[in-house]
């Protein structure tokens, strides 16, 4: 039996996918098998996947009608043969150490049910953005989790123990597209969870991610989970309410925006730059396209902008009575 079994599904990924499977080939350690599935793909991402599973046997290929990726996240924690789960996307990049060091963890700590790893944003062309920070121990990642904060354990950076994911209920579909918050908490009330505290994967950012498409749907499911979970754990839930819709549908150049102060942030002017230029090309008669101008190329954070922009309004002259 493999030490690891690595489950990732895949929908509509061409563009990204041979790269995330071989992030995964190339691994240091390499007692795995990788269960992929495909969820109805129509863009050549299945064919893409072929390739690699026809010259290496450790992939387990299974194509499947389009049902959403938490129906296949729970199909492959059931076909799974390893004892340990770890999971990946299908737009993501695996860093070569990424399941020694996890799994070296887990064996490490019996206690331990999941953990996860920091993550390195990057754009859709791989281009640096910012390294996330993330809690390291169990207390501060449950209360994380609890304010709803699902990156508090990147979900395509976790790996699981199969034998607790199983006792907890394993995924259920009925909670996607926040389906890992609501794992997550429920683990938390198995076992301990912990996240590794170096960069151990590339986590693409791209306007067709699942939080951007269906945001939100996403936002009222995680006040759903939220309630859930503090109910279950004794707490006040008497201020529990359902989130209100944004005011407007977030557009593409609102991502972008992000990205550049992230970047900025980040260190990562260029990626910044890259992105300030895209802003003001969309809308340059918007002040804060040339504000995210300014900061890319100063390499300005928000506060220090803020300050040198205060000093060049003009101070109002005080009118003298009787004027």
């Amino acid at each position: 039996m493999p030490a690891v079994s690595v489950l990732m599904p895949v929908y509509d990924a061409a563009e990204y996918v041979a790269r995330a499977v071989e992030s995964i080939l190339g691994q240091t350690f390499g007692d795995f098998e990788f269960l992929i599935y495909d969820d109805g793909s129509t863009d050549g991402s299945m064919q893409i996947v072929e390739g690699y599973a026809r010259r290496d046997a450790r992939i387990r290929l299974s194509r499947k009608a389009h049902a959403g990726y938490a129906v296949w996240l729970r199909e492959g924690v059931a076909a799974a043969n390893a004892r340990f789960i770890a999971r990946m996307d299908a737009d993501d990049v695996a860093r070569p150490t990424r399941l020694e060091r996890q799994l070296d963890f887990l064996e490490r700590h019996p206690d331990c049910c999941a953990v996860g790893t920091r993550v390195l944003r990057i754009d859709p062309d791989g281009r640096p953005i910012r390294e996330g920070d993330v809690p390291l121990e169990h207390a501060s990642i449950e209360r994380a989790l609890l304010t709803g904060r699902g990156e508090a354990l990147p979900h395509p950076a976790a790996m699981l123990r199969r034998d607790v994911l199983l006792a907890a209920g394993s995924y259920r579909p009925e909670y996607e597209p926040a389906e890992d918050l609501e794992l997550f908490l429920r683990l938390a009330e198995h076992g301990r969870l912990a996240n590794l505290p170096e960069v151990l994967l590339d986590y693409r950012q791209h306007i067709r991610k699942t939080s951007h498409q269906r945001g939100i749907e996403q936002r009222r499911m995680v006040a759903r989970i939220l309630h859930e979970a503090r109910a279950r754990r004794g707490l006040d839930v008497s201020g529990d309410s359902e989130p209100t819709a944004p005011a407007s549908e977030t557009r593409a150049v609102d991502y972008w925006c992000e990205w550049v102060r992230q970047s900025v942030a980040g260190g990562n002017l260029a990626t910044a730059r890259k992105y300030a230029i895209a802003v003001l090309r969309q809308e340059p008669r918007r002040l804060r396209s040339w504000q995210l101008l300014l900061r890319a190329f100063l390499g300005l954070r928000v506060e220090p902008l803020e300050r040198w922009l205060a000093r060049l309004r003009p101070v109002a002259t005080p009118q003298v009575a009787g004027e």
